[in-house]
């Protein structure tokens, strides 16, 4: 069986496609001259297909082989990288650079659906949670440490095709990993319609187990998704932190923060039921929100608390992938995974711009207070579903 630190590297590219027009292109459009909007619209133009790939999802499950798919879609991604990098931030330029950010964005959806199909064709069952770990480790890093590196090469390298090509190196060269798999059977067999039908019975058929509608529903509630995280830096005058120190904090240490979260999160999903310990990672998301609430306002309490924070959303991803990937064993793989995925994401979405107007309500109480307040609510109406549906 393939060893699961494997799945990280494959992974890397897509998280990837989230850091570099999140914090390379971000930098670029302020320094530009361009409105903070403009940035928040590359950012969510980078996200947007994660919340609806669920739709196209059997198109990875029906058509290519694995492996082709993840080879066709990394290089997709490595040229979109390139192009980031060589063409020169402006107004003028800003619907091109949008443009690719939303080609290299879909092209990422299929390397998440190739690689669902090929770890759990790879993986021993008994390191499931291990491998949703370093598969989602490959994601934030690609998110932290790859958006990071991206914006350094841009501003210290030459020339700005340099840090085009680097990118574009270092995505194709993910591709080794996949010489060491073996590749997945297609689902079904005959004629497309016919396979299309027996992707819809796999999808009925887990839907149809109490377990499946139980996770679905757990991965939807507003939870586990760290919405505080992308307004820390927003808040961090609140205590005290220089802007300097609030790069180190929210950079380099959330990139490592998140990384014994992943890891940490897929060894807690190997030895508690998966959706005990996709609850166990909320839970202790909204305990941290608490402790942040009540810390002192001072740097270092920034540090620590944030840094600790940021661990358990890396914690609830490997979960929430963990469990997605034990409720997908079967065929159509990439479609079981994508709803879940999907679902999270829709049961969360418009948090962030909820936080940011309780904040401005009520100021930082009011932000903290309110998620919070939505995670105990959410865990305490889960508990009580599962109470009825499983007495």
């Amino acid at each position: 069986m393939t060893h699961p630190a494997l799945f990280g590297i494959l992974y890397f590219p897509y998280g990837l496609m989230v850091g570099v027009p999140a914090v390379m292109l971000g930098w670029l459009a302020t320094r530009a001259g361009l409105p903070v909007s403009a940035a928040a619209t590359i950012v969510g133009i980078a996200f947007a297909p994660a919340a609806f790939k669920f739709l196209w999802a059997p198109i990875g499950d029906l058509t290519l082989t694995r492996k082709r798919w993840y080879v066709l879609a990394n290089a997709c991604c490595a040229l979109a990288f390139f192009g980031m990098c060589v063409i020169p931030m402006s107004a003028r330029t800003l619907p091109v650079l949008t443009l690719i950010v939303l080609a290299g964005a879909l092209s990422a959806t299929f390397i998440a659906f190739a690689l669902q199909g090929l770890l759990l064709h790879n993986c021993d069952p008994a390191m499931l949670g291990r491998a949703a770990g370093f598969y989602q480790t490959g994601n934030m890093v690609g998110q932290t440490l790859g958006g990071g590196a991206a914006l350094y090469m841009v501003r210290h390298l030459p020339a700005l095709w340099m840090a085009g090509a680097a990118l574009a190196v270092v995505v194709l060269l993910c591709n080794l990993p996949l010489l060491l798999m073996r590749e997945p059977p297609r689902v079904g067999e005959g004629r497309l319609g016919d396979r299309v039908r027996e992707v819809w019975r796999e999808l009925r058929a887990m839907l149809a187990k109490v377990d499946g509608r139980l996770a679905l529903l757990l991965a939807f509630l507003p939870i586990g998704t760290g919405n505080a995280q992308f307004l820390f830096s927003a808040v961090a005058t609140e205590w005290k932190a220089s802007g300097d120190f609030v790069s180190l904090v929210l950079g380099l240490v959330a990139g490592i923060a998140i990384t014994i979260g992943t890891l940490g999160g897929g060894w807690l999903e190997d030895r508690l039921p998966q959706r005990r310990a996709y609850f166990v990672a909320c839970a202790a998301q909204g305990v941290l929100a608490a402790v942040l609430l009540v810390s002192p306002r001072e740097p270092w309490a920034f540090a620590v608390i944030t840094a600790s924070y940021t661990a358990t959303l890396g914690a609830c991803s490997a979960a929430l992938t963990g469990m997605a990937l034990a409720l997908a064993k079967g065929g159509a793989a990439s479609t079981k995974v994508s709803l879940f995925i999907a679902f999270n994401t829709l049961g969360s979405l418009g948090l962030v711009k909820g936080a940011g107007w309780a904040h401005d309500a009520w100021g930082m109480p009011g932000m903290l207070g309110a998620e919070i307040a939505t995670v105990m609510v959410a865990l305490t109406v889960f508990a009580w579903v599962s109470r009825r549906v499983l007495a």
